[in-house]
Order: structure tokens, then sequence, then C-alpha cells
């Protein structure tokens, strides 16, 4: 297709990370107010562990489609119509009175953010090629990474002065603004001669296709996974603050803010180091740091007094590695189905979010009562990455493997 020449990179990085922005601030900003939701809609701490993984499911099972969909009508009004229903949910969410009107209201604000992330993905290899592509990736999740620095700081300043519903009012405000940015500034990245068809039985046929493509589905696993030793944090964050550290809500900034700092800081390197150290490198290193991360958290969690510092520093670590890897996996595995980028987004994505789903519903609640069990979740995510990784590409080479 033609490429967009007269769009600057930085507004064209805006926009996509815009996009996917709306994910994390659905996530990170109504942490603080878990209590107030709780005591308001009389939920427990388990339900209130449900909004979050409802959200995730919603999120993962959209994912399934919204690539496939945007493949045969096109990136942009797709992207619009996701934005303006999660705008409807989180304003339906502001009048809530039950926590089964909350539970599906989030379900469906996960569905409807699903599809900013994929298209997403989907425009940067639509524009962008190669090292440039992982250049582009890194950039978005540099400014992707702000968000959820500076989510639980709103979420908790929200709380504190008008109460959790005044949380949902932003979000609604949120992705009122960036369907703005879309309709104004985004303009359509996929030809229409490029695009594919929705029958069912050649839909069928591509998603078969991708599903059984080994190093493609094993890379998406990898992300999942190694995210999975991060993200569990962000799920027991309510717990980490409030009872083992003994913070408020005013107080989530102090975990937040330095593991977005890593997130960025590991985003910066990989787009800085994009076209001058190889991909495999690059996914070397981070795993590197992510173990040695996984091993000062366990060293904290059994020796050392638990205070923000001593708890938070590890994750920090992690996020670096994490952060350092994911673009030239992302980019590794959607190489892998270049006629179907849509559909390969779309599976990352589902398969990222789904296993973010079972963390936060199932592995979250099982151990957020105790900081070592949490230490010991994000070594054994951190493994089956790593084992996943070796199987395809033993000892980080390239050679071709059967498929």
């Amino acid at each position: 297709m033609e490429k967009i020449k007269s769009s600057s990179v930085l507004l064209i990085t805006i926009i996509l990370a815009s996009l996917s922005t709306i994910a994390p601030f659905s996530i990170d900003t109504y942490l603080p107010s878990f209590p107030s939701i709780a005591y308001e809609l009389n939920a427990t701490s388990i339900q209130m562990q449900q909004s979050m993984s409802l959200y995730m499911l919603g999120f993962a099972i959209v994912t399934l489609f919204a690539g496939s969909i945007s493949d045969a009508y096109g990136r942009r009004n797709i992207a619009l119509l996701a934005l303006f229903c999660y705008a409807l949910a989180s304003f339906a969410c502001v009048f809530v009175d039950t926590i089964d009107s909350f539970l599906w209201l989030r379900f469906i604000q996960g569905a409807a953010a699903s599809v900013g992330v994929v298209v997403g993905r989907a425009v940067v290899r639509d524009m962008f090629s190669g090292d440039e592509a992982q250049k582009m990736m890194s950039n978005v999740l540099l400014f992707f990474a702000m968000a959820p620095a500076l989510a639980p700081i709103i979420g908790g300043a929200l709380e504190t002065s008008y109460g959790w519903r005044s949380v949902f009012i932003f979000l609604m405000l949120l992705a009122g603004a960036v369907l703005l940015l879309v309709f104004m500034k985004l303009p359509e990245t996929l030809a229409k001669e490029e695009r594919h068809s929705m029958h069912p039985v050649i839909l069928l046929k591509n998603y078969s296709h991708a599903i059984t493509h080994k190093r493609f589905t094993i890379i998406a696993l990898v992300i999942a996974f190694n995210f999975s030793g991060f993200f569990i944090y962000v799920t027991a964050s309510p717990r980490i603050i409030f009872t083992h550290l003994g913070l408020g809500a005013e107080e989530f900034y102090l975990m937040f803010v330095p593991i977005v700092v890593g997130v960025m800081l590991g985003s910066f390197l990989s787009g800085r180091l994009s076209g001058k150290v190889a991909s495999m490198q690059l996914v070397k290193v981070g795993f590197i740091i992510m173990a040695l991360a996984v091993l000062l958290n366990l060293l904290q969690a059994y020796f050392i007094l638990h205070q923000a510092f001593t708890v938070i520093a590890p994750v920090v670590l992690y996020a670096v590695g994490m952060a350092l890897s994911l673009p030239a996996l992302t980019i590794m595995g959607l190489d892998h189905l270049p006629k179907h980028r849509g559909l390969a987004s779309s599976l990352q994505s589902f398969l990222h979010m789904g296993g973010n789903a079972i963390v936060a519903g199932v592995i979250t609640p099982l151990v957020f009562n105790d900081l070592t069990h949490i230490a010991l979740s994000m070594l054994v995510f951190l493994l089956i990455g790593f084992s996943l990784f070796i199987w395809i590409y033993p000892g980080f080479r390239t050679e071709p493997l059967d498929r």
C-alpha cells in the first residue's frame, strides 16, 4: 500500500499509543477505589478481583475477532466504533448500584478496549517494516508506558476528591478524546485491495494456519508468560499497597511510577538499539535482566524486611527486561504471518490478555495474601516463558525449525 508520507512519525506514535492507552487506564485508574467500590456495592474482595478478570476476559474474546474484522473492513472505522462503545460503557458505570451490573460493564469495557491494541499493532506493520517497525513499536510502548504511572495517581486523586464514580467519568472523557484524535488524524492504512474475506470457511482456515504455526504461537505464549510475571504485581497491587505495605489510596504512585519508569527505560533502550543490535540479542539480554530481577525478588521476599523500596525495586528491574524484549518478540511473531497482520495481532493479544485474565481472576487471589507466594509466581511465569523460547530457538539460534 502507499505509505502515509504527510504524517510525522511522532504524530503516528501518539495516535497509536493513545489507542493502546485505553487498556492500562481501564485497569490502573480504578485500583485505588477498590475499597470504596466494594463498600458501596456490597462486594467481596474476590468479586473486585473478578471485575478485573472479567474486563480481561472481554478483552481476550473480542481480540480474537477484532484483527480479522480490521483485515476485512479496515483499521480506522473499527477503532472509532470500539472507542464509542467504550465511552458508553464507562458512562454506564457511573450509575451502577449492584456489583453484578458493574461486572458486566467491566466485561464490555474490556471488549471495546481490546480493539485499540489490536488495531495499533496492525497499523505499525501496515506502515513500517523491519527495524523501523521494531523502533516504532518501541516508541509506542514508551508513550504507552506512561499510562500506568499516571492512571493510579489520577485515580487516587479522583477517589479522594470526588469518589469512585468520577473515575469512570474520566475514562469516558479519555475515550472521547482518543476517538476525536483518531477521527481527525488517523487515515485508513489498509488499502481495499489488501483486505481479506470474512467468509467463515476462509476465516477458519486462516485461524487454523496461524494457531498451528509453531513459532508464531509459542512466541505469543512467551510474551504472555513474561508479562504475567510483571502483571501479577499489578493485579495484586491493592493488597500489596493497603495490606502488606500499609499505604493509602493516594500513595499508589510509590509503586506504579517506579515500575513505569522501568518499562519506559526498557522501551527506550529497545528503540535506540533497534537496527544496531540483533533482535535475538535484545531478547537474550531481556531474559538475563528478568532472571536477575526474579533472584533479587526471591531474596527480598524471604530475607528482607518488607518495605516499599525492597518490594518494588525487583519488579522495576523485571519491567526493564520485559520491555526491552517485548517489541522484538512482538515483531518476530507478526512477521511469521505477514499476509494476515490483523489476525496475527488478534491472536497475540488474545493469548496475552487471556493469560492476564487467568492471573487476575485465579492466580492472584490464591497468592496475594503472602508476598513470598507472589514472588514465587513471578519465578514460575518467567521459567515457563524462557523454556518455551529455548524450545523453538535453542541457544538463541535462528536456524529454521519444523513448524
